[in-house]
């Protein structure tokens, strides 16, 4: 494949003037990849991994990444003098359309913990991805953050991103004690995949990343080596998904952590207690599986379902952020701010 849309991005475009930056890298804007670019970020982003305990990209970014997008994407590849991979940050859109492709969202890593460092990578980062946003047309940006330190708090100010929405990853141990007589089946995607695309979209219709999947999505998912049909589980009344709860192994990690990948009650059938019993239904698949830590995602405001993890035992493990901002006017690193 050649890459298209493919720009530099130097001192003199749009970053903080050069006191704020000790050492500009070279910044590379592709909205194509080649398959050896994949395989490095690949490589990167697992280096990564392997240093702070978790993948630092979403679900969704990664298997863009590897499988291409189902809107549009950019890639923020940045190097060192020596040409080695120091950063990179993954921007998107769920729209295919150039034409209403307006809100993006970017996630970003760096490969180092020093703060000074991250600091001007973040930045250079950021501005190479809003650069990258306004020249297609986009309106706002979210940029989300698997575990935020102070450093992310600083630099998404400097560029006037806002805390939007925070995500608490909540954690324990397994198997629970409790049990539940729920009647579960394993996903069946020839049976299944268009009715659960429409009741996922339904139960999520408040969330921008979840509310809006397609089946693509979800074979994107079943690509995946983690996939495991019989974790996927189905709940149904009158011969409908009334709900579900997918569940996910994360191999390799010790103790073995598996995670509620995602959960959600039909609107048409709220009020039946069916949260609370597919919540243990996929912790007892999981346990069943040798998982001895339990996981799962929370919107923080969502309050009654926090209090219904609570009353499971959960307790929050880690906090990420996703912050925002319009881009127009001119998301651009605050006059005099440094981060």
């Amino acid at each position: 494949m050649s890459v298209q849309g493919q720009s530099r991005v130097g001192p003199g475009r749009r970053l903080p003037p050069p006191s704020n930056l000790d050492r500009v890298h070279s910044a590379a804007t592709t909205s194509q990849l080649q398959p050896a670019e994949i395989a490095a970020l690949q490589d990167f982003i697992s280096a990564r991994e392997a240093a702070i305990g978790y993948r630092p990209i979403s679900d969704e970014a990664w298997a863009e990444l590897g499988h291409g997008p189902i809107g549009r994407m950019v890639t923020v590849q940045i190097r060192d003098d020596h040409d080695v991979l120091v950063a990179s940050a993954h921007v998107s859109t769920p729209s295919p359309d150039a034409g209403t492709a307006s809100a993006w969202t970017v996630e970003t890593v760096v490969g180092t913990d020093e703060p000074s460092t991250t600091a001007r990578l973040l930045t250079q980062a950021l501005a190479a991805s809003i650069a990258a946003v306004l020249e297609r047309g986009g309106d706002e940006l979210t940029w989300t953050v698997l575990g935020p330190t102070p450093v992310h708090d600083s630099v998404a100010a400097t560029f006037r991103l806002a805390p939007d929405r925070r995500l608490h990853q909540m954690r324990r141990a397994l198997p629970t004690g409790l049990t539940s007589d729920l009647a579960t089946r394993p996903f069946d995607p020839d049976r299944d995949l268009a009715e659960w695309v429409r009741v996922n979209n339904r139960a999520f219709a408040w969330n921008p990343e979840q509310g809006h999947w397609t089946e693509a999505n979800v074979l994107a998912r079943m690509d995946e080596p983690w996939f495991d049909a019989t974790g996927f589980l189905i709940h149904e009344r009158d011969g409908c998904i009334a709900g579900f709860c997918w569940t996910k192994i994360h191999p390799g990690t010790d103790p073995l952590l598996g995670e509620i990948y995602v959960i959600a009650v039909d609107p048409g059938f709220h009020g039946h207690g069916l949260g609370h019993a597919l919540t243990l239904a996929g912790l007892d698949s999981l346990a069943r599986r040798g998982v001895s830590v339990g996981m799962l995602f929370v919107d923080a405001d969502n309050v009654a379902a926090v209090r219904l993890y609570d009353k499971l035992g959960f307790v929050v493990h880690r906090t990420d952020c996703l912050y925002h901002a319009r881009l127009r006017p001119l998301a651009h690193p605050a006059e005099g701010a440094s981060a």
